[in-house]
């Protein structure tokens, strides 16, 4: 049986008023709470930009989903901007089939 792999979580302000969450392995409910925790305090730091960096993701599953839309929804009663700044093509698949990609912005 394989262990399952661990997420990493940094916290970053590339400049001030803008705060970087790079996720990187999988998100999912084993590792969801590591995530939550972190935009928890992105959230209490009241950034005006929120940028999310999930180019490093190799798996989602909706609890890991549901972070990010916490996130979102936290974002936008402190009247911050959240992005995405980096995915992966399946990242942004699953975006589009579960009809998010209307909600982010999605880069190129």
């Amino acid at each position: 049986m394989q262990d399952t792999p661990p997420l990493l979580v940094e916290y970053v302000t590339p400049e001030p008023g803008t705060a970087r969450l790079v996720l990187t392995g999988e998100l999912d409910y084993t590792t969801v709470d590591e995530a939550a925790e972190e935009a928890d305090k992105v959230l209490a730091d009241n950034p005006r930009v929120i940028e999310l960096d999930l180019a490093g993701l190799r798996f989602v599953d909706s609890s890991g989903i549901a972070v990010v839309m916490n996130l979102y929804r936290g974002a936008e009663e402190r009247g911050a901007a959240l992005r995405i700044v980096a995915l992966t093509a399946y990242l942004r698949h699953l975006l589009r089939v579960i009809a998010l990609d209307d909600v982010f912005d999605l880069p190129d």
